[in-house]
């Protein structure tokens, strides 16, 4: 038995839009029965990024050239939501695309699930949130050759896409001492460059954070009374985001924050 039925990477295909690879007795996929589906049209302030995913998993999907895609940037700025916007929409669209969603912790599996999918009829995209790798993780090697670098051709029925809070996905921090300090950089590097598509999420300004706040309200008057609240909110969590003012409006709702 080889190692891809060993971590039961066999799987049929025509029953799921989208699973989650579980490392748990072997490695399973789990079936995504609910798909978190979000309307990009209720993404404030990132019009570009979403256009610019939406181009790309549009070529992906017509069988023309794409690219593997990283969103980075601060927590909470949207990186997410993004993605799960994009696929909610492109996902029931093609009746041909499949997502598969797998951990960082899991990343050392994706060279044999690109070998059971390659040969596929379906477009696979794999989602990674929140990759990256610290110093002495030496797990991205895989990660590299599997994107670009093997011997082997890339799938073309398969594209990656990815979250993280680092522009450079492996940590600058070094436990040895290098003597080259550039091949150094030039290996942090290295993996980032591997995602041809490559976009900086960053916070939001006080004018596009209030806008969701405001759109979160059920009035105008509403808005008014816990604007200064919202942005009071957003200093004390230290970052304007999408995340923040949907946190704070929940808990302004339930009564634990007050005027």
């Amino acid at each position: 038995m080889n190692i891809a039925q060993e971590i039961n990477l066999q799987y049929n295909w025509q029953q799921a839009k989208a699973c989650i690879f579980r490392n748990y007795n072997g490695g399973y996929f789990h079936l995504i029965k609910d798909f978190d589906r979000l309307d990009t049209k209720g993404i404030l302030g990132l019009d570009q990024e979403i256009s610019n995913l939406e181009k790309n998993t549009s070529a992906f999907c017509e069988g023309k050239p794409a690219s593997n895609v990283l969103l980075w940037g601060a927590r909470g700025c949207g990186k997410s939501s993004i993605v799960k916007g994009v696929l909610s929409s492109f996902l029931f669209r093609y009746s041909n695309l499949r997502v598969i969603e797998i951990e960082k912790i899991d990343i050392w599996v994706l060279p044999f699930l690109i070998d059971s999918l390659r040969e596929s009829e379906f477009l696979f995209i794999i989602y990674c949130d929140d990759l990256s790798f610290d110093a002495g993780d030496t797990s991205y090697k895989s990660l590299k050759s599997v994107l670009e670098g093997s011997l082997e051709k890339t799938p073309k029925n398969i594209l990656m896409y990815a979250t993280s809070n680092r522009r450079h996905l492996i940590s600058e921090a070094q436990e040895v001492q290098e003597i080259h300090q550039s091949d150094v950089y030039d290996e942090i590097i290295s993996l980032s460059d591997r995602f041809g598509l490559s976009m900086g999420v960053y916070a939001l300004g006080s004018e596009q954070y209030l806008d969701i706040v405001r759109s979160l309200c059920e009035s105008e008057d509403e808005f008014r009374s816990i604007k200064q609240l919202s942005l009071n909110y957003a200093g004390m969590k230290g970052n304007r985001s999408g995340r923040s003012a949907k946190e704070f409006y929940k808990l302004y709702k339930n009564g634990i924050l007050s005027k």
